[in-house]
């Protein structure tokens, strides 16, 4: 099989700039293979003009304009289109993550590498949230990103659908959207589930235990994470908090992350009078987000949707965290009821509460989920295994 010698990766986030579920895939997948020997050019936003990054031996950065209104990986390609004209015939092989690179479409046959596109969550998940939560619970921009969008991302798919040479599902339940609502060709796609890198997991954790302050902890933590969107479900976790507190007094919900629903959340935590058991934390570093995450207690992700396994259910798992989730099918791709984690029915507040009590009620079942949340992310899901299974699929492109 012929391997790739040198790889661009087109992606319109990478960490810190942006930093969701796809753009740490991104890092991880980019780093991963440059230790296997390959080189790596990540084509990204994130500057005001081209500005290449050594990142390592193998790996460079392109950091390139983006213009940061919705939609961003549309803006990202039309702005540095002759970038990419100049630069893309220098590598073997053109990796994009849908939908950040789909204009390869118009410049393929005249450059002529060959095209691997991973697909995440299908757009017609996310129009369906619209009709999934209350009106209230939308921000402008969610309505202008779920309606105005879908047919931008419907376009974006078709192209890459037709002129990619071959597709990487990163979930079970995104290959079935696609092949259901796309007609994606099942013998053109590889199902790679998504990973997570341990070793930057271990290492984070490391440098924070070293200068760590062993002070005591009062009280129970429960931890979630992501951007204040409807779809990722929080409300439901701070509705549920007033249940919480009836049966234990000292536990604390904090939130990470930002977005166009702070305003609601802060509303929503004084009306329910929370304010001392629920904060918002805002928007911290990667480094810091898994530090937090691991000395929580219980982590809490009650999302409606997702890229395949939710990046974030992922690493608190690598972080010996047992994580309670809505019973979704990406959700269910990764966590097994009682097994490596809690999953109650979607949107129900009461048993979501009823979750948390009986996790914070019972601490050998949280350490005992736990350890077996964390074996199963070493076992499936570590990128230093999960990265052969890319290799084989950029040598197969190789050599057609």
């Amino acid at each position: 099989m012929t391997r790739p010698h040198s790889i661009a990766m087109i992606s319109a986030g990478y960490p810190p700039f942006m930093s969701g579920g796809i753009d740490v895939q991104t890092f991880d997948l980019a780093h991963v293979l440059s230790s296997e020997g390959v080189n790596v050019t990540v084509f990204c936003g994130g500057a005001e003009a081209p500005t290449l990054i050594h990142e390592g031996e193998n790996l460079k950065i392109l950091r390139m304009p983006m213009a940061d209104i919705p939609p961003r990986v549309v803006w990202f390609q039309l702005q540095n289109l002759e970038t990419l004209k100049r630069t893309l015939p220098n590598y073997d092989l053109i990796h994009t993550q849908h939908s950040s690179g789909s204009i390869y479409g118009f410049l393929k046959e005249k450059i002529g590498k060959p095209w691997v596109v991973s697909f995440h969550d299908h757009q017609l998940r996310r129009l369906a949230i619209i009709f999934d939560v209350k009106p209230w619970n939308l921000s402008l921009g969610d309505l202008a990103f779920y309606t105005f969008g879908c047919p931008i991302f419907e376009f974006l798919t078709r192209m890459e659908l037709k002129w990619a040479d071959h597709y990487i599902a990163c979930g079970e339940s995104g290959l079935r959207d696609y092949v259901n609502f796309s007609k994606m060709d099942p013998a053109k796609t590889t199902l790679i589930p998504n990973g997570i890198n341990l070793e930057k997991i271990r290492c984070i954790l490391r440098s924070f235990k070293e200068c760590e302050n062993p002070a005591e902890k009062d009280d129970f933590v429960i931890f979630t994470c992501g951007r204040l969107y409807a779809s990722k479900g929080i409300q439901y976790l701070v509705k549920a908090m007033p249940y919480v507190l009836e049966h234990f007094k000292n536990v604390r919900l904090k939130i990470f992350g930002k977005g166009p629903l702070r305003s609601y959340f802060q509303s929503l935590i004084s009306s329910l009078n929370l304010e001392k058991s629920v904060t918002l934390e805002g928007h911290v570093p990667y480094n810091h987000l898994i530090y937090e995450m691991s000395k929580s207690d219980v982590t809490v992700f009650p999302s409606m949707i997702e890229v395949g396994a939710s990046l974030a259910v992922m690493e608190a798992m690598a972080c010996h965290k047992v994580v309670v989730a809505f019973r979704y099918p990406f959700s269910m791709e990764v966590v097994r009821h009682l097994k490596t984690g809690y999953l109650v029915p979607p949107k129900n507040v009461n048993a979501l509460a009823k979750a948390i009590c009986d996790l914070i009620d019972d601490e050998t079942l949280r350490k005992k989920l736990g350890e077996n949340a964390y074996h199963n992310i070493v076992t499936n899901h570590d990128y230093k295994d999960i990265v052969k299974k890319y290799l084989e699929v950029y040598s197969n492109v190789l050599s057609m």
